[in-house]
C-alpha cells in the first residue's frame, strides 16, 4: 500500500473533525500524520496508519516559523517520512502547506496543499503571508478546496487555475442515523455549534433570537464550541435575561455532539465576513452533518455554503444580518409540514455529493493523478 504523508500543526482538534474523517477512511493510501501537536488522539485513533509529533506547543502564534524551531521540527519530520516510505505529501491548510514546503524539495516527491477557510481569505491580507503564498503556487502541485467559490477565490491570490481542484469535505453519512423531524409547538430547539469567533455569526443567531422573542416567539438555543467570542455571547446572554433560553454547552465529543444535533429542531448556522475579512471560504461541516441527521437548517448566503446545500434551499439569510436572519427562522417554523420532506431531499444531497466513499475516491483520485504525472 502506497504511503502518504501528511501534515498540519495539530492532529486532530474537536473542531477539525472532516480532517480526522478524510484521513481514516483512506483505502488504497496509507496514511502517515506528522503534526507539530498532538491532542484528542483516544478520541480519534488512526487504525489504518500511523501518527507521530515533532515539534513543541509555542504560546505566541507564528513563532513556529522561526529558525531554529523550523529547522529541527522539519528535518525530524523529513526524517519519519523518509523511514514511512511517503510517495506524497499532504498539508492541510496553506498556513501548513507554506511551512512544510521544504519537505517537498527535501524528499523530492509530489506535494499538494488543502486550504479550507481563515488561510485563503484573512491571511492573504498580511504582506508576509502573500509572499509565502507567491511562492507556494510555484513550488506545489495540486491545490484541494471544498467548493466553487473557494476555488474562485484561491485563483484571485495568484493560484495557477490548471493547480486548483475541487475537493468536496466529507461526513460518515452511514454512522449518522436519519431522524424524522419532529412536529411540535412553541419551544423549539436551535443549535448552534463551532468555533466561537466572528465568522461564524453567534452573535448574528443571539440578536436574531431575541428579535423573535420579542415577537412572543420563543426558542432555546443550545451553543457547542468555545472561543474568544464566548465572553461577549454571555454577556448579551445575561443583559437580555436570557439565561434560560440559552445553554453554553463547551466543546463536546463527537458521539455527544451527534446526539445534541437529534435532539434539536433545526441548527442555525448564520455564517458571515468578520470585521477584519475572514469568512468561511468554503461551508461549516456542521451544515453536512445536520443535513445527514434529518435537521433543517437555517443558514447565510456566504462563501460555500449555498454550494453544500439542495439547489434553491429556500432558508438562507443574508450575512450579518440579524433581522433577516429572524424571518428566515420564521419561515422554517411557518413551514413545519415540509419538515419531512426537506430533511429527506437534504440527506439524500449529502449522500449524494458528501458521503466519505464518494470524497475518499476523489481525494484517492487526485493522489494517483499526482503519482502518474511523476512516473511521466
Amino acid at each position: 500500500m502506497i504511503s502518504v504523508g501528511h501534515f498540519h500543526y495539530c492532529f486532530f482538534e474537536r473542531s477539525e473533525t472532516f480532517i480526522y474523517h478524510q484521513l481514516s477512511s483512506l483505502k488504497r493510501f496509507r496514511p502517515v500524520a506528522i503534526s507539530l501537536i498532538s491532542r484528542n488522539l483516544d478520541e480519534f485513533p488512526l487504525s489504518n496508519g500511523v501518527h507521530y509529533d515533532v515539534g513543541l506547543e509555542l504560546s505566541r502564534p507564528g513563532l513556529q516559523f522561526i529558525e531554529p524551531f523550523r529547522y529541527g521540527s522539519l528535518k525530524l519530520a523529513a526524517e519519519l517520512f523518509k523511514r514511512e516510505g511517503v510517495a506524497l505529501i499532504h498539508a492541510h491548510f496553506g498556513t501548513w502547506g507554506a511551512y512544510a514546503t521544504p519537505l517537498k524539495r527535501n524528499l523530492r516527491v509530489p506535494m499538494v496543499v488543502t486550504f479550507y477557510g481563515q488561510d485563503m481569505s484573512l491571511l492573504p491580507k498580511r504582506t508576509m503571508w502573500r509572499n509565502r503564498f507567491q511562492k507556494l503556487w510555484k513550488k506545489i502541485d495540486l491545490f484541494l478546496v471544498e467548493g466553487p467559490h473557494m476555488m474562485a477565490e484561491l485563483i484571485k491570490l495568484g493560484a495557477p487555475k490548471e493547480k486548483v481542484a475541487l475537493q468536496r469535505i466529507g461526513v460518515p453519512v452511514s454512522k449518522i442515523r436519519f431522524r424524522i423531524p419532529k412536529i411540535k409547538s412553541d419551544p423549539h430547539t436551535a443549535l448552534w455549534a463551532g468555533r466561537m469567533v466572528e465568522k461564524k455569526g453567534l452573535m448574528d443567531a443571539l440578536k436574531a433570537l431575541e428579535l423573535l422573542k420579542r415577537e412572543g416567539i420563543k426558542i432555546q438555543l443550545r451553543i457547542i464550541g468555545d472561543g474568544p467570542e464566548r465572553k461577549k455571547a454571555q454577556g448579551f446572554v445575561k443583559e437580555k435575561e436570557s439565561e434560560e433560553d440559552v445553554t453554553f454547552l463547551g466543546f463536546l465529543d463527537y458521539e455527544t455532539y451527534l446526539a445534541e444535533l437529534e435532539q434539536a429542531d433545526f441548527l442555525i448556522a448564520p455564517s458571515r465576513t468578520s470585521s477584519k475579512g475572514e469568512t468561511e471560504g468554503g461551508a461549516p461541516t456542521t451544515i453536512l452533518e445536520a443535513q445527514a441527521r434529518g435537521l433543517p437548517v437555517v443558514a447565510t448566503r456566504h462563501a460555500d455554503i449555498p454550494f453544500v446545500l439542495p439547489e434553491g434551499y429556500p432558508y438562507l439569510a443574508h450575512e450579518a444580518d440579524p433581522r433577516d436572519l429572524a424571518l428566515v427562522i420564521k419561515l422554517l417554523l411557518d413551514d413545519q409540514k415540509r419538515w419531512l420532506q426537506i430533511a429527506r431531499k437534504n440527506r439524500k444531497h449529502v449522500k449524494r455529493f458528501h458521503d466519505l466513499k464518494a470524497t475518499t475516491q476523489s481525494l484517492e483520485k487526485h493522489y494517483d493523478r499526482l503519482l502518474t504525472e511523476r512516473i511521466r
